[in-house]
């Protein structure tokens, strides 16, 4: 685990060190990525952040027994956003606020770490992008998916682009109840609803809700927000976004996709590759298969197979705590026999991989995997699954709608 102690006044004296400490806000609604994940791992690395304000809409993190090194715990966003002593926001709030930080924290001057996906629809994250290019200090956006940068991802990367050719891949989530990701717990309900605002909901709530709204009618273009299209935008923009993030930075974006199973709550897709020129462009298919149940376990992989070799990448859900990332490769030795290797990083070493790579692309213009552009792919490839859907419906009854 992370250290669980942190002396401030060691931050404070190593101001003047040659490597930059990057001064931290952060914006939350409490969820455990930041409690259990992100605090603990901006603490341990010292010598390159200093948490110095945090604003929590649902005030959880202070009762948490975290605030013991925490300077300063503000009850409004716009104290984190304008704050002088702040050089880069940390913006976990829920998918519908994450342009509308974003773009004031980049407007600040002040950089952006932004939890993944950017934003929900292409036009909101093309205004974060245009955001970014006027933003004063050359402030930056980087978007959290630590899965992306463990350093075991780097060494199925590798393995990946040692197949000669790719015949078949599966890309597969099938998680039961846990609290580490909201895909798992109990339904948002706000999202459910075809848009209306509740007379009971709080001015914040409200506030949340047209944002939604107004994302909602970009991402389906004057279609009725049904149900069905809710579900399916809710789970990629929870669950979906870290697994097809992964496969999209492994073989790229997707050169079309096909039959769309919507049957909440599972889902399912299949992508097709053209093959790249280094193979021969041989094409291959990806099936895609997610969803979530009621069986404590979780199912997830990126599994690529070639002729002679397998290899696969094995993960936890987003956000829990104690399982480790594994690469297998798996090939037959001289006698025919099954071989059998494994590279294993554990889920710290993901997060500490991600924070210096933040690191890196702001203080020292290295390049960056995770940006908005980037992101930007993950969400336009959402687009791509709502069109497919679209064009099922009407024809396929069951279980499309």
């Amino acid at each position: 685990m992370f250290p669980t102690r942190c002396v401030v006044t060691v931050l404070v004296d190593r101001v003047g060190m040659t490597q930059t400490i990057l001064r931290v806000g952060i914006l939350t609604d409490g969820g455990q990525a930041i409690r259990n994940i992100y605090l603990p791992a901006l603490r341990a690395l010292h010598e390159s952040y200093y948490v110095a304000v945090l604003y929590d809409s649902s005030q959880l993190c202070p009762q948490d027994g975290i605030d013991d090194y925490l300077p300063k715990i503000v009850s409004n966003p716009d104290d984190v956003l304008h704050d002088p002593a702040v050089d880069l926001v940390v913006n976990f709030m829920p998918n519908e606020y994450h342009e509308i930080y974003t773009i004031a924290a980049l407007e600040a001057g002040k950089h952006v770490m932004v939890e993944t996906p950017v934003s929900l629809s292409i036009p909101s994250a093309r205004r974060i992008i245009e955001a970014e290019k006027r933003a004063p200090n050359q402030a930056k956006v980087f978007v959290a998916s630590a899965r992306r940068h463990a350093p075991c991802f780097e060494n199925f990367k590798k393995e990946a682009a040692s197949l000669d050719r790719i015949y078949y891949a599966r890309c597969r989530n099938i998680a039961g109840p846990h609290s580490a990701h909201t895909a798992t717990t109990p339904k948002n309900k706000h999202l459910a609803k075809s848009g209306s605002i509740s007379n009971v909901l709080s001015l914040n709530e409200q506030h949340g809700e047209r944002l939604r709204h107004c994302l909602l009618r970009e991402i389906f273009q004057g279609e009725e927000l049904t149900a069905e299209r809710l579900s399916l935008c809710r789970f990629l923009a929870s669950l979906g976004c870290h697994d097809l993030g992964l496969m999209r930075d492994t073989l790229g974006y997707p050169d079309a996709i096909s039959n769309i199973t919507v049957n909440e709550p599972f889902y399912s897709a299949v992508f097709h590759y053209n093959g790249s020129v280094s193979r021969g462009h041989h094409p291959f298919t990806l099936i895609y298969e997610t969803g979530t149940d009621s069986v404590p376990r979780c199912d997830a992989h990126l599994a690529l197979y070639g002729n002679t070799k397998t290899v696969s990448m094995h993960y936890d859900l987003p956000y829990a705590l104690g399982e480790p990332l594994r690469v297998v490769v798996e090939t037959a030795d001289d006698k025919g026999e099954l071989k059998k290797t494994e590279s294993v990083s554990s889920w710290e070493d993901a997060y500490a991989a991600e924070l210096k790579a933040l690191h890196a692309y702001l203080t020292n213009g290295q390049p960056a995997q995770t940006t908005a552009k980037d992101s930007l792919q993950d969400v336009k490839l959402f687009q791509t699954i709502f069109e497919q859907y679209d064009r099922q419906c009407g024809t396929i009854r069951t279980p499309l709608g």
